[in-house]
């Protein structure tokens, strides 16, 4: 009955415009975003815009339907910023004005490399269904006193894909999802495990307490993002050491880290353009104390002002968050002695992000930032920029930032919740226990 057209992916902020799919009885739609109205909505065009301003945070974006009578009949969710999501998919059922029965799944969908649907499949309480049309999937008629639930997958190229559930009939609601939160703490030292009754009473969500269902240490993931001057100057220290070329083979437990470029590539669609930023296969997190292991990635020839640091730390943090294992991001910097003589290093970064909104970001999200530089103790504006930075000109002081790294993973574990919440909204009772949230 209600259902985000537009889905936003990657990062958003700024004014981006919100499209609805709407069908009767819907008469108004309320959208409202992390429990705040922002809009009502009477009639089509089912659309409105909101400014998220310059600095990204997790979103609960909600809308609503009422019919005529006001009573509400519908309801669609999307969480924004809360962590990778390269591909959405969105379902709105049509239904039969005078028997109700649902006849039409209309579908909406979206990549971030901007590409059309290479499949789309459906199925009906398990049956697969016929798909003429991918926007509009016609339905067989159904028991309307049984509960029934239709599944949407989108497979796009380059093995993106994301599938939508919706239960109807019987009593159930038009919306179906078993979702969890994960949120990393960090143990006291000394401390090396944690039992669930040790978190008894010391989490809330939104003020009101909350118990979390289990923990876990999961394996550990690091994004590394290499400033464009910090990668020009490791070509001239030495790594007697590359990894090997094409994809590695990793146990899924594995701790593992890869480099983020922070020169992004401009993928335009139809109505906006999405900014994806090139990684590395994943590798070893024990092969992160080696320079040639942080040079990865090829970087184009570009101006100076092409990369935007700030912007690639906070799709690094994003990409960590979600997969919901023990979690860091580091930034790599090398700007004391320009690439380009005569160019203020300041012009190094043509992020359309600041530094203190990217750090209020990732703390947001849980995810540790390591300041690094390759350019020794004097560092230089960018340096400045993210603050103290850990020295990373040698081999031996590589180490030495290295084991920091994995001694702050070391005392991360995860604690699961159930249900979905945005992670700012969940606070730690450091009074009463001394754990802290990994920030």
């Amino acid at each position: 009955m209600v259902a985000f057209e537009t889905l936003l992916l990657g990062i958003i902020f700024g004014r981006p415009p919100i499209r609805l799919m709407v069908a009767p009885p819907v008469a108004t739609v309320e959208v409202r975003l992390d429990g705040t109205q922002i809009a009502v909505l009477r009639g089509p065009p089912w659309m409105t815009e909101y400014d998220f301003g310059r600095t990204p945070m997790p979103h609960e974006l909600v809308a609503v339907g009422f019919n005529a009578s006001g009573r509400q009949v519908g309801r669609a969710t999307q969480w924004l910023n809360f962590g990778r999501q390269k591909a959405g998919v969105s379902v709105l059922l049509e239904r039969d004005a005078k028997t109700g029965q649902p006849v039409m799944a209309t579908v909406a969908w979206k990549a971030m490399n901007q590409a059309e649907p290479q499949a789309v499949t459906a199925t009906l309480d398990g049956a697969t269904l016929a798909v003429p049309d991918p926007r509009r999937i016609p339905l067989p008629r159904t028991d309307p006193a049984q509960p029934h639930l239709l599944s949407v997958e989108v497979v796009f190229p380059e093995d993106l894909r994301d599938r939508a559930d919706l239960a109807f009939g019987g009593d159930v609601i038009e919306s179906a999802e078993s979702e969890l939160t994960a949120v990393p703490v960090v143990l006291p030292p000394k401390q090396k495990e944690l039992d669930l009754r040790e978190l008894k009473g010391v989490f809330a969500v939104d003020g009101a307490t909350r118990e979390p269902i289990a923990v876990e240490t999961s394996r550990a993931e690091v994004a590394v993002v290499v400033e464009k001057t910090a990668w020009d100057r490791m070509w001239n220290l030495k790594s007697e050491w590359r990894p090997p070329f094409g994809p590695p083979t990793l146990k899924p437990d594995r701790d593992r880290f890869y480099v983020v470029s922070t020169v992004a590539q401009q993928v335009r669609g139809s109505e906006d353009t999405a900014s994806l930023f090139p990684m590395s296969y994943p590798r070893s997190l024990s092969w992160l104390d080696h320079y040639g292991a942080l040079r990865q990635l090829t970087y184009a020839v570009v101006a100076p002002q092409e990369q935007t640091v700030a912007n690639a730390v906070a799709v690094a943090g994003a990409e960590v968050a979600a997969h919901n294992h023990r979690r860091a991001v580091v930034v790599l910097l090398g700007d004391s002695a320009p690439t380009y003589p005569g160019i203020d290093p300041r012009l190094y970064d043509g992020s359309t992000l600041e530094v203190a909104a990217v750090r209020g970001y990732l703390a947001a999200l849980d995810v540790p930032l390591f300041v690094w530089s390759v350019a020794g103790g004097a560092g230089g504006p960018l340096t400045a920029d993210w603050g103290p930075a850990e020295d990373v000109s040698t081999r031996g002081k590589l180490r030495k930032a290295v084991k920091k790294v994995k001694a702050a993973l070391e005392a991360q574990r995860i604690v699961w919740f159930s249900g979905r919440h945005l992670p700012q909204r969940i606070t730690l009772d450091t009074a009463a226990t001394p754990l802290r949230l990994a920030r």
